[in-house]
């Protein structure tokens, strides 16, 4: 079914009269996984990065992009992609059986007779004397005051008990932000072609700590520094970003085999592979690879 789903791209791409290569001119994607989605290979990268594919090549080519992806699901799944699902029969059995109990005959009411009114006994001319009325508010004073109390108390409780549990979201990057960031120059990302040499300037009284990452493909990169913020970037083929901590750094590479690190201008021994993810910590000690996402407090 996938092949029958790239069979579909590569017709529209070629009604629209683009190659592949103007493809990756227009989408920056790198020539090689166009190919990959050309030839019905969906399987070049995590999947992630092959759905953020897959929506910018069927933008491009005139596609609809959700229906698109769905084709793609569906496909995935081995089944052909149907806009119009049927609804299933047993749930048309329940609405017929329901039908009937909707139509029961009506009970005749029963002719009730009005009962006479109660008679009160309690004089309505008497008038209340000033000792009522100044116990009557005393009573809502001490109420006010009940009242303002359990408010306290409840904000008290809420502060020191449920406010003290801080809570650690980790948001998983959309899908259209994926392409955004591709399509986004950082001011610190430079081409390779313009720089002089490798190396980043360091300055000789600091003791921070200077991570570079150089980008051979294009390449995703969420990095933890110090344990405290994350920054998270994408770099296109021949570019750089450096980043700077006090102690250490916890990274993970979406496409580890496409980048190099130097450490303060020292080179990383840094084993990646091309499509592979990887998770590392880094400090003045050398590299440890981790075996999970790293997060913060972690």
């Amino acid at each position: 079914m996938l092949d029958k789903f790239a069979d579909e791209l590569r017709a529209q791409r070629e009604k629209s009269g683009l190659s592949l290569q103007q493809m990756a001119a227009k989408t920056r994607i790198d020539l090689k996984f166009l190919e990959a989605i050309d030839q019905g290979n969906f399987s070049f990268l995590p999947e992630l990065y092959v759905k953020a594919f897959v929506k910018q090549f069927a933008k491009t080519i005139g596609l609809d992009e959700n229906i698109t992806l769905k084709k793609y699901e569906a496909a995935k799944d081995g089944r052909d992609y149907d806009p119009n699902p049927q609804i299933p029969v047993e749930e048309v059995k329940q609405k017929e059986v329901r039908q009937p109990e909707s139509s029961k005959p009506e009970i005749p009411k029963e002719n009730t007779k009005p009962t006479a009114p109660l008679k009160s006994y309690v004089d309505v001319q008497k008038h209340k004397s000033p000792e009522d009325e100044s116990k009557a508010n005393n009573q809502l004073m001490i109420f006010g005051l009940v009242g303002v109390g359990l408010i306290i108390i409840a904000a008290l409780l809420y502060f020191f008990v449920f406010h003290k549990a801080d809570k650690i979201i980790v948001e998983e990057t959309p899908i259209e932000e994926v392409i955004k960031q591709d399509d986004q120059r950082y001011v610190e990302e430079e081409p390779a072609g313009q720089v002089n040499d490798d190396s980043t300037i360091i300055p000789a009284s600091s003791d921070s700590l200077y991570l570079t990452f150089y980008a051979k493909e294009t390449t995703w990169i969420n990095v933890f520094l110090d344990n405290t913020r994350n920054v998270e970037f994408t770099l296109s083929p021949n570019s750089k970003h450096t980043v700077a901590a006090i102690r250490e750094f916890k990274a993970t590479v979406g496409n580890s085999g496409g980048v190099s690190l130097q450490l303060n201008n020292k080179a990383v021994d840094f084993a990646g592979r091309t499509g592979s993810v990887r998770h590392f910590k880094l400090d003045k000690s050398g590299l440890l690879y981790l075996n999970a996402p790293p997060k913060i407090d972690q």
